[in-house]
């Protein structure tokens, strides 16, 4: 791609207009461009990629937030990589999860075996976690989707689970993925994160992975991190983009689009692809259609979810493992990973970037915050960390998708077609499952599929 002026534009010499150039907005231009598509991407601000970016502070490399990928192997987010960028991007695989609760330390137990064996509680709590985790195990995903209605506590309470410690962790787990404590996540949403797959399997297959358990982990970190990726994805799209370009209305016409304002300059066009969170929308839509507004104000009170992520240059090594580490108690709940340790090209030689992250605290300043981070026990389970800092840098994230909760989940969510002809939503507020940049990636397969059959 290229930058170019808003004077330069010429919208007759693309096939698409995309609005947004994060993470939705590029994975769908990428596949487009495959396809043999020239696009034009419209930026608000003075970069692409949204939260999809990295950069460099005081000789490390940080992303924004804290990016471990699920479903590296398997999922949308690699898929599209894999098959547009050559040579596909390299991921490494973290170790397994490390939940703590004050002083024991255990995994989310994937057999029959380890649940027995699980350090993080009596006997009673184990029965309970035996009971609830073959139900998980061996339920069928259609299953699960008459739970996206009720919160994971309730289903967790209806199935007799209470030892509050199971409870904890669970929701530790589960706050990193839906952004919501397990009391508002949907039961679906966690239920699907918690068996961790999108595919179905026999009743055979399910059985013999509760009985022998499993310690493959589809999730990791990518070699050259958010930076390198977002680059070669930039490089690879056929098409221009503009940035410090707001796209400031979208046009209706009869049912159609009829193209979008952009900083004071209007241009015409019949495809548009809508990166724009879907609470901003009832403001730019330019209708007199009720359908179209009633259709974007029923999706502009969507919950955004909110983070914070202290990223920790250190002067040596402290952790030095791929383990994903999660402080349940004392709380509130971090996560903390040592990211140079899957890609020693984020930090100097001989020294270690780790990352600490939890969900925004209400009411809070970003230093209290921090502080909050740096205490309640880091130090104390993690001794040396906080005394080997030359590098402290702190990121709030702004909204980058809507929370996982019931009437928010990927069955409840509109997309990729909306009311207007020609107009297709993508992002990880609209459609997809997964979480983050996956979510964002099956978003974009499934506006990529509705463009082709509309074209």
């Amino acid at each position: 791609m290229h930058e170019i002026s808003l004077d330069q534009v010429d919208s007759s010499t693309y096939d698409v207009l995309i609005a947004g150039g994060g993470a939705g907005g590029l994975l769908t231009a990428l596949a487009l461009s495959a396809e043999g598509k020239r696009v034009l991407i419209l930026e608000k601000a003075e970069r692409l990629g949204g939260v999809w970016h990295g950069y460099w502070v005081n000789g490390y490399r940080v992303d924004q937030g804290l990016h471990v990928i699920s479903r590296v192997n398997h999922g949308a987010f690699a898929r599209l990589l894999n098959t547009y960028l050559t040579p596909p991007p390299e991921f490494v695989l973290h170790e397994g999860w490390q939940f703590r609760v004050d002083e024991k330390v255990g995994s989310i137990p994937s057999s029959i075996g380890e649940v027995l064996r699980w350090p993080l509680t009596g006997w009673r709590g184990r029965l309970g976690l035996l009971r609830i985790g073959a139900k998980i195990k061996t339920m069928k995903l259609e299953e699960m989707k008459k739970y996206k209605d009720i919160s994971f506590l309730e289903f967790m309470q209806s199935r007799g689970a209470t030892n509050q410690t199971m409870l904890d962790v669970m929701e530790a787990a589960i706050y990193l993925a839906a952004g919501v404590p397990i009391s508002e996540a949907s039961a679906y949403e966690a239920l699907r994160t918690l068996k961790d797959t999108d595919k179905e399997s026999s009743k055979l297959g399910s059985v013999k992975r509760l009985l022998l358990g499993s310690s493959d982990y589809d999730e990791g970190y990518v070699i050259g991190g958010m930076d390198e990726l977002i680059r070669r994805t930039i490089d690879t799209i056929n098409g221009d983009y503009v940035l410090n370009a707001p796209v400031e209305q979208i046009h209706e016409q009869n049912g159609c689009i009829d193209g979008c304002t952009v900083a004071g300059h209007t241009f015409s066009h019949k495809y548009v692809v809508s990166n724009i969170p879907l609470w901003s929308m009832p403001e730019i839509i330019d209708s007199n259609n009720p359908e179209v507004n009633d259709f974007f104000k029923q999706w502009s009170n969507m919950k955004p979810t909110h983070g914070i992520t202290l990223w920790l240059g250190l002067n040596k090594v402290i952790i030095g493992d791929r383990k994903n580490r999660v402080l349940v108690h004392p709380i509130p709940n971090r996560w903390i990973v040592s990211i140079s340790s899957f890609d020693s090209s984020c930090a100097p030689e001989g020294k270690e970037l780790v990352a600490v992250a939890m969900m925004v605290m209400p009411g809070k300043s970003k230093e209290e915050m921090v502080e909050v981070m740096k205490g309640n026990g880091l130090e104390k389970y993690h001794p040396g960390l906080l005394d080997h800092i030359e590098m402290e840098h702190v990121q709030m994230s702004y909204a980058t998708r809507a929370a996982l909760i019931p009437g928010q989940t990927d069955l409840d969510r509109p997309g990729p077609r909306t009311p207007i002809k020609g107009l297709y939503i993508v992002g990880t507020d609209t459609a997809g499952s997964g979480v983050g940049l996956q979510q964002a990636a099956q978003s974009a397969e499934g506006v990529v599929s509705a463009l082709n059959a509309d074209f």
